[in-house]
């Protein structure tokens, strides 16, 4: 890999590790009132009561759904550019693909699903956690709904994969198109968590492109900063700008990709965001145990006030969270990726050797 193209994934990284920090302060916050869920959330600043305003400033820096959009969109550009550098007979390319984005996924996510299960104050059926473990349901570690996205989006990939290869951006268009007809027609994509976030995959399938340099040199003259805080706050001042905001978090990655001083920026590839960045799998879904054992905390050591409650409570939960997602990095998903690239190479090399023949 040359040293630009290292860069560029380096700067995603910290806007990765930066993204999984705000999921764990977001939650924390609902978990001392769930009812600002429905109280909060949906509304604009214009929308809610006075007293609101605190909590909707907090929730509002500290965006989860915001967040989990930026992963889709990363994961698309990263996918994409994996599937562009795969070389070989198409159905083998898209074979191994599968089988290291599963290795990828599930080695991580069924230790953190079994000691979540084991710390929860309620009993779990047998359903709940291996339906989790399998990613057929969500039901013990609740950030993992995303990872069944992440799942179903591989066929989606290994679709615009090949149209990439012929068709350059175009092919990634088309697919976007049918992914956005698919959020009001969801039988198209059949998986409903499909049809409603797989548009994401293809928007960021389009970073690495023509179109994605087009639009970083466009927006370089404003900076990839004031980019980002347009992206996390639109949607908090103005009702119905879903594809508005998607559309600045491809902007977002596209000037990180490929605007060298964007993707130089100390914010995101110093030491710290880095680290955080390489293990922002483990630190996603470590934090969900903590959460469980709020029960054992005296309600009357923590502030009244929601917002105080989860900042003090985030506080604690974020390096105990990096602990553990370093010690599931390097015990268990470095190795599992490993493994995966050993097990693909020769299926690859030898499936190459047939079509040569």
């Amino acid at each position: 890999m040359k040293t630009g193209e290292r860069q560029r994934l380096l700067a995603l990284d910290g806007l990765r590790a930066y993204a999984a920090l705000a999921v764990i302060v977001y939650h924390a916050i609902l978990s001392f009132n769930p009812e600002l869920i429905q109280r909060i959330l949906p509304k604009t600043f214009w929308q809610i009561d006075t007293g609101d305003i605190w909590a909707k400033a907090w929730l509002s820096t500290f965006n989860g759904g915001a967040a989990v959009e930026l992963f889709f969109l990363l994961s698309g550009c990263v996918l994409i550019r994996s599937l562009e550098a795969a070389k070989g007979y198409w159905p083998s390319v898209a074979a191994s693909f599968a089988i290291k984005r599963a290795l990828r996924i599930y080695p991580g996510l069924i230790p953190c699903v079994a000691a979540t299960a084991a710390v929860a104050p309620a009993v779990l059926s047998w359903t709940d956690i291996v339906g989790n473990m399998a990613l057929w349901n969500s039901n013990v570690v609740g950030p993992s709904w995303t990872l069944q996205v992440e799942i179903l989006a591989i066929p989606l990939m290994l679709i615009v994969g090949p149209l990439y290869r012929k068709w350059s951006a175009w092919g990634i268009l088309a697919v976007l198109v049918v992914a956005l007809v698919a959020r009001k027609n969801p039988e198209l994509f059949v998986a409903p968590l499909l049809s409603q976030y797989g548009y994401l995959f293809a928007l960021g399938a389009l970073v690495p492109s023509r179109a994605g340099s087009v639009a970083a040199s466009l927006a370089r003259p404003l900076g990839w900063m004031p980019v980002l805080v347009t992206f996390i706050f639109l949607r908090q001042f103005f009702a119905g700008m879903d594809l508005e905001t998607a559309a600045l978090g491809f902007v977002l990655l596209a000037l990180l990709y490929h605007d060298e001083k964007a993707a130089t920026s100390p914010v995101l590839v110093s030491r710290v965001p880095q680290f955080l960045g390489k293990v922002s799998f483990g630190l996603y879904l470590w934090n969900v145990p903590f959460f469980y054992l709020l029960y054992l905390v005296p309600k009357g050591l923590l502030p009244a006030d929601p917002v105080a409650a989860g900042l003090t409570i985030a506080a604690a939960i974020i390096p105990l969270s990096i602990v553990l997602a370093a010690l599931s990095y390097w015990l268990i998903e470095a190795p599992s990726i490993a493994f995966a690239k050993n097990l693909v190479q020769p299926m690859l090399t030898r499936w190459r050797l047939q079509a040569a023949t």
